[in-house]
């Protein structure tokens, strides 16, 4: 039996180093960050117009019974009598209150972090309300320390039939506080309002000390429509991108 042995046969190797394509990894982590910025921009522009465009109609019902005079920059738009940089300065006021109540559902836990559109339009109603109570009072002539001890009655109560919440409570206060002290350098510096009726002087500048409870009112009502803007801009995103995939 005889045995044949090719030996002139090419000899195939296999390849065994076979370089393949790597498929670019979609940045999910990137992604995410780019819809979480358009996300806060698009929250930040809405406060924004909403403070410009609703807080001089609000601010217009004490400036109706001149509890505040504007000075540099007065304008009168039909029957609401203001100023150039109110509009712009409301915008500031309530895209920095609305933003860091968003922050602080972040950071913080609350026992409710949820509006709706029901409860943001009670909070502004009761806003309202309030603010008109307050101008009524003043039109009225009752003493200082009569119509704030009333209204720091009133606030208490919107507190407790809107929010509830201690965060709530403590953002409140705060801007109850702060925010007052925050129109002394505008009027010290710029002139653009001033009371004169002021019951109070804090650094050369009257102010009428019962403002701090229509701050604190307005948070309550700033704290729900910041969430409730978060909450319609994500829904709308979360559609859109479904729509896209």
């Amino acid at each position: 039996m005889q045995t044949l042995v090719c030996s002139d046969f090419p000899k195939f190797k296999p390849r065994s180093h076979h370089k393949f394509k790597k498929s670019t990894p979609i940045p999910y982590c990137s992604l995410r960050k780019t819809s979480t910025n358009s996300n806060w921009a698009a929250i930040s522009a809405t406060l924004f117009g909403t403070g410009f465009f609703l807080g001089p109609l609000v601010d217009g019902i004490h400036s109706r019974v001149n509890l505040v005079e504007y000075q540099n920059g007065a304008i009168d738009i039909g029957p609401l009598h203001t100023n150039i940089w109110v509009p712009p300065l409301l915008g500031l006021f309530y895209c920095s209150v609305g933003l860091l109540q968003l922050v602080l559902d972040q950071r913080l836990p609350s026992e409710a972090i949820n509006s709706s559109p029901e409860k943001t339009a009670a909070s502004f109603i009761a806003l309202v309300l309030f603010v008109e109570l307050s101008a009524e009072l003043y039109k009225a002539g009752v003493a200082d320390n009569i119509e704030a001890y009333i209204l720091f009655a009133g606030a208490e109560l919107i507190w407790l039939l809107l929010d509830k919440t201690r965060l709530g409570f403590a953002l409140a206060c705060v801007v109850g506080l702060c925010c007052p002290l925050a129109e002394i350098p505008i009027m010290k510096l710029f002139g653009l309002w001033y009371y004169p009726q002021a019951n109070v002087e804090i650094f050369g500048q009257g102010l009428v000390s019962w403002t701090m409870t229509c701050y604190f009112v307005y948070t309550p009502f700033l704290i729900n429509i910041s969430r409730s803007i978060k909450a319609i801009i994500a829904t709308a995103n979360a559609e859109e991108r479904s729509i896209s995939e």
